[in-house]
């Protein structure tokens, strides 16, 4: 049948611990189709399931229960999915066949036919691997997790320093649970529905699951057998086992098997069946009367029984020896439900020693749920000088297969008890490494990768269609990865991740960009990769003018110092010597007198050297101490190219914060350009246009081209509209370009975006932290900082006032508002007249503005602003505060004189005053 778009791909598991046995169709697809429709028209006499199976049904990533699989109405398009599964047994979590089963499940159930249906990661549940389907197409909400960086305190970094959503409800950081990264030490684990570990790069001393164990009787000899989960496979090695932290060579008469996880492994010895143990309700001391109990497990085919003589076995002779004494036991059976009982057969055990004596008896019965009873048929002989005191320690319930588990690695050990080996539940721990994956290379292939890099391992987290997000190849940007991979390679930013615990693709995602220094983000219907490597050409990047930036969006911050950490604590884990804490102290890290130094903390789940944890907190120091300026803004769509995102190196000509002057291109030739502003010029200064085509394609980023010219000087002061260039275009700006003006090498400054949001009103806002290559580069010089003597420290003094309610009496207030480059401003005023005051201190403040308080009404007053304490060096306004004044901005009033425009001035008590308005 040939394949249409609304077909529905149908694939069913015969034996989900065989994942050889699955077949998949295409089912052609009608209104109204139901899952049973499907079903009947392949088992027209109807389906039979064993005892103890059940069906398990999966759309398009969805787990189903059964009632909601026999309403639903199936869609064009979907992936459909039935799988035959072992039920609950009956026995909860003590059911050994049922834990591994549920393991196959994890796997089985998402993998359809080779097609990329769940979008589940293989660290989820069984229930939760299901039904995380295409959660890759929600990768807005990974890019909100962005780089994780926990404590109280902030640290700078070009991503927010947010931790990563904990998704699921679980409440809590997934790795607490983590047997391996847990902070606490923890038995290996073993319950049902635990999810398939993934490993990536080398891992070493990690704790696998623990699938199975039982105990078993050779002769006199009990011997204990354990089956662990080392992860999904292959993998290259698996290496360095140990049981209770000792090395397995150091233990007499242990055995170790080990399958690296490809689809057609052996079967592992001593675990050729599947065998449920059980002690509880099982251990009595055997006598004449019949000891009845009623086993779990469903489908079981072999009963075996452990019996015991504790204190040995004799009868002490008048010569101070033992002879011989000689019990016997007889095994019923009968299946669960019915009332006669089939006998097993009766077993004798001789001896006369006073060391314990273990037999181990197996027998063939009846496929089902069994109950069993023995006892002694004949009494066994009793008295002050006879050792016969026989115990039934414990019974098997065994499943006959040949246990496979394709596609999982495992770890089987054979160990005979010795004074240094004893307890039953060793903890088992071990070294593995699975160095390199097949992954896109974005041209319709694929190629090795090493994923101990830690952008190809996000990237393997996000398309590996057996436990990944099985995400197509055609929605991510696959040069992106190559080159935050190439970055990582060059910082040496490599290590390893052993999955173990419940966990989102979007924290996955996290605890590795964290470590790797980059962002997965969907941008468009793309998903990308963003690292914080340096851009390549940074002149070829976005460029948004005073002319773009909607009225009274922009916004500039300044971090307290107080709100920023002063060093980092970074905990990494070592592969011999497991979690380890490193201390990262900042260049003033005790310098602030009045308050205790704070330190953020930070684990780096990926990090497995010292090297790289304290490198990592040397960087975040970096950023913490030279990136500090934020800026706010709001753009119209058409201002914002489509390739801008979290991450993008952009650049901001705002004039109250640069000292520039911007307007849009009304026309231009090669020499020339008219604004919609006129722009003010002065001699002796070398001035620079930068301007943002809107019709010609840059050679980096493919969308706008940015150009920057310098202006022909001028011979007095200037008020132009129209600028000549001292150099041509490249290419004539079209009207509607936005241009900036300033001095040569001031009129921008970059910025990395930080976050990014539209809103339905054709209004984008972005949020970005300020950029410097050599923060980023994380090695060489230090960057350089502005000084005032590169920047003005006070540019553009307004005053305003304004109306308020303070103390529930309303008030006007006079409000001062700059720009400048200093890290905090002083404030001063005087009252002008014939009786004029002199400078009064106000207040220091480290932002931009000041509301001036309690200045008495009906004067003149003339407020500055500096960065030292002479008022000489800032700059001053005038303020007219007369009761009757409305509110609003007091900027100067301007006449014209012979075609230029001029300031007013006036005589206020034989003294020249400018003249101000309220605006």
């Amino acid at each position: 049948m040939k394949m249409r778009a609304d077909d529905v791909l149908l694939v069913l598991h015969r034996n989900c611990l065989d994942l050889t046995q699955v077949v998949s169709e295409w089912v052609e697809w009608r209104p109204g189709l139901t899952i049973a429709d499907i079903l009947d028209a392949r088992w027209p006499e109807g389906m039979l399931i064993d005892e103890g199976l059940d069906l398990l049904f999966s759309v398009s990533g969805r787990l189903l229960s059964f009632e909601e699989a026999e309403r639903y109405i199936v869609r064009p398009g979907d992936g459909l999915s039935v799988a035959l599964v072992p039920g609950d047994g009956g026995g909860g979590g003590s059911n050994a066949i049922a834990v591994v089963s549920m393991m196959a499940v994890m796997i089985a159930a998402p993998y359809l036919g080779g097609t990329m249906v769940s979008g589940a990661l293989g660290m989820l549940s069984a229930e939760t691997a299901i039904g995380l389907a295409g959660s890759v197409s929600t990768l807005t909400t990974v890019a909100a997790a962005g780089i994780a960086i926990a404590g109280a305190a902030a640290v700078n970094a070009f991503i927010p320093s947010a931790k990563p959503s904990l998704g699921q409800g679980l409440g809590q950081n997934p790795m607490d649970n983590s047997p391996t990264y847990g902070f606490s030490a923890q038995a290996n684990p073993m319950e049902p529905g635990r999810p398939v570990p993934v490993l990536q790069g080398e891992k070493r001393n990690f704790t696998p699951t623990k699938l199975t164990q039982h105990l078993s009787t050779s002769g006199d000899r009990r011997l204990w057998n354990g089956l662990f989960l080392i992860s999904e496979g292959p993998v290259d090695e698996v290496f360095d086992v140990r049981i209770d932290g000792n090395k397995a060579g150091n233990y007499e008469g242990l055995e170790i098997d080990i399958r690296l996880g490809t689809e057609g492994q052996d079967v592992l010895p001593w675990f050729n069946d599947a065998i449920t143990e059980r002690t509880e309700g099982v251990t009595v001391k055997l006598s004449t009367d019949w000891h009845e109990v009623v086993l779990d497990g469903t489908g079981v085919r072999k009963l075996g029984f452990g019996v015991q003589c504790a204190s040995g076995l004799g009868y002490a002779n008048d010569k101070g020896g033992l002879d011989p004494v000689t019990v016997q036991v007889q095994f019923q059976h009968r299946l669960y439900g019915e009332t006669a009982w089939v006998d097993l057969g009766t077993v004798s055990i001789s001896g006369a020693k006073r060391a314990a004596i273990m037999r181990y008896y197996e027998f063939e019965v009846a496929e089902g749920r069994h109950e069993v009873r023995y006892r002694h048929p004949v009494a066994p002989p009793t008295g002050d000088r006879y050792i016969s005191d026989t115990w039934l320690e414990y019974t098997h319930e065994i499943v006959p297969d040949d246990f496979r588990l394709p596609h999982c690695a495992l770890l089987a050990i054979r160990a005979l008890p010795t004074d240094k080996l004893n307890g039953s539940a060793p903890k088992v721990t071990c070294s593995a490494k699975r160095m390199t994956a097949m992954l896109p290379d974005g041209q319709g292939g694929a190629v090795s990768r090493d994923i101990g890099n830690m952008a190809w391992a996000a990237l393997e987290l996000i398309t590996n269609t057996r436990w990944g997000a099985g995400e197509p190849v055609e929605s991510i940007d696959v040069p992106s990865f190559a080159e935050a991979a190439e970055w990582c390679e060059l910082k040496g930013l490599k290590g390893s991740m052993y999955w173990d615990t419940q966990c989102t693709l979007e924290t996955a995602l996290g605890y590795q960009g964290q470590f790797g220094r980059f962002i997965v983000d969907r941008v468009g219907t793309k998903i990308v990769c963003i690292s914080d490597r340096p851009v390549a050409l940074p002149d070829a990047a976005f460029l948004a003018t005073s002319a773009d930036i909607l009225q009274g969006t922009l916004g500039l911050e300044y971090p307290n110092s107080d709100d920023l950490a002063d060093g980092c604590e970074i905990t990494w884990f070592d592969p011999e010597r497991g979690k380890q804490v490193v201390f990262a102290p900042g260049d003033f890290f005790n310098a602030v007198v009045d308050r205790p130094p704070t330190v953020a903390q930070i684990t780096l789940y990926p990090c497995n050297s010292d090297e790289g944890a304290q490198r990592a907190g040397e960087y975040i120091n970096r950023c913490n101490r030279y990136l500090s300026r934020r800026v706010d803004l709001t753009l119209l769509w058409r201002a914002l190219g489509p390739h801008i995102r979290r991450g993008s190196v952009i650049q901001v000509a705002a004039d109250r914060l640069m000292a520039t002057q911007s307007g849009v291109v009304l026309s231009a030739t090669e020499t020339t350009v008219r604004l919609s502003r006129p722009v003010q010029l002065e001699p002796g200064t070398a001035y620079e246009v930068r301007l943002a085509h809107v019709d010609v394609a840059g050679d980096v980023e493919g969308v706008e081209k940015v150009e920057v010219r310098p202006l022909a000087p001028v011979a007095e002061s200037t008020l132009a509209y129209t600028l000549t260039l001292a150099a041509p275009w490249e290419h004539v700006p079209s009207p509607g370009c936005s241009a900036a003006v300033g001095e040569v090498q001031r009129v921008t400054r970059w910025y990395r975006v930080r976050s990014l949001s539209r809103s339905s009103d054709m209004r984008v806002t972005l949020k970005a932290l300020e950029y410097d290559e050599a923060v980023y580069a994380d090695e060489g010089v230090a960057p350089q900082t502005d000084s005032a003597a590169n920047l003005p420290a006070v540019v553009g003094l307004v005053a305003t006032i304004i109306d308020a309610n303070e103390d529930l009496v309303s008030k006007k207030l006079i409000s001062l508002a700059w720009r400048g480059t200093a890290l905090e401003w002083r404030v001063f005023v005087r009252r002008l007249g014939a009786d004029a005051d002199e400078w009064v201190y106000l207040d220091k403040t480290p932002y931009p503005s000041f509301l001036a308080r309690n200045i008495e009404v009906g004067h003149m007053y003339r407020f500055a602003v500096t960065h030292t304490g002479s008022v000489a060096d800032g700059l001053t306004v005038d303020v007219d505060y007369q009761l009757n004044t409305p509110s609003g901005a007091i900027r100067p009033v301007t006449v014209i004189e012979n075609g230029v425009e001029v300031p007013l001035y006036a005589l206020v008590n034989g003294e020249p005053q400018q003249v101000m308005g309220v605006f």
